[in-house]
Order: structure tokens, then sequence, then C-alpha cells
């Protein structure tokens, strides 16, 4: 009985601290680092990064949807070449990048395709029999391609 109510406290805390916007607001850095050595996975999308880019499109406030990037020439384009399949477990993608060559690919690779933009960031999500989802981003953004 006293572990439950031990629980119930807890759990009324911590609704209090969420409630006051004082929970889970930002990313904080990882245990033995100071904030000045901790970078953000630019992977991760943040509430920050959607308010920030609700305010540059004159969108209201919490207002997420779709904002074209300025930057959508830059992004590479690639086609889906074939598939190696050596267990029946994960797939190897060989992924064309238009103008630089053909790459074998796994899922949760990153890598860099253009030395002359070197916080651009090249992430394979998840490959399927018939598609890879490619994420492509940097410090503050996010893009998705399918």
């Amino acid at each position: 009985m006293k572990i439950y109510w031990v629980l119930c406290a807890s759990l009324l805390v911590y609704q209090a601290a969420s409630a006051n916007g004082s929970a889970n607001d930002h990313y904080s850095p990882r245990p033995g680092q100071t904030e000045a050595q901790w970078v953000r996975d630019p992977f991760t999308p943040s509430r920050q990064m959607y308010e920030i880019v609700g305010t540059q499109s004159g969108m209201a406030r919490g207002a997420y949807g779709f904002v074209p990037s300025l930057e959508a020439e830059r992004i590479p384009q690639m086609k889906l070449r074939g598939l190696i399949n050596p267990d029946d477990k994960e797939f190897i993608a060989l992924l064309e990048v238009k103008g630089v060559g053909t790459f074998m690919v796994r899922e949760g690779d990153e890598f860099n395709i253009d030395p002359s933009q070197p916080k651009n960031a090249v992430r394979i999500g998840k490959i399927t029999r018939l598609s890879v989802t490619v994420e492509t981003g940097m410090l503050g953004s996010i893009r998705v391609l399918r």
C-alpha cells in the first residue's frame, strides 16, 4: 500500500511539471557532457524546431504544416537500383546518387554525399522490397524523402 502512494505522488509531481512546461521542453546533454559540448541529433525533431519553422513561415503558433524548403534543389536525385538480401532479416540496397555513384547502404547508415556542404547528412531510414526511405537533414531541419 505504501508503494502505491509513493507511485501516485510521483505521478502527480510529474504531471504538474509537464503542465508547467518544464518537462521535455528541450533536450538535455548526455551524462558526462556539458551543454557546450553537446550537439542535438539533426534527425530528431524538437518542439523548438517546429516553433521556429512556424514563426518563419508566418503560420500560427502550433501549426506544423508543410513548409517548402528553400534548399530543396540541393537534395540529390536518388534511385533504388537493386537489393541484396544476404540473410532473411535485413536488406542491403544499391542506391544510385545522380552524379556521384552507386552505393551499398543498410538501414541506419549515415553519410555525407557533398563535401562542400559538411553539415548536410543523409541517413537511410528504412529499406523494403520496393523502396528506400532516405532522411536528409542538418541542424535545425529534417527532410524525409522516399
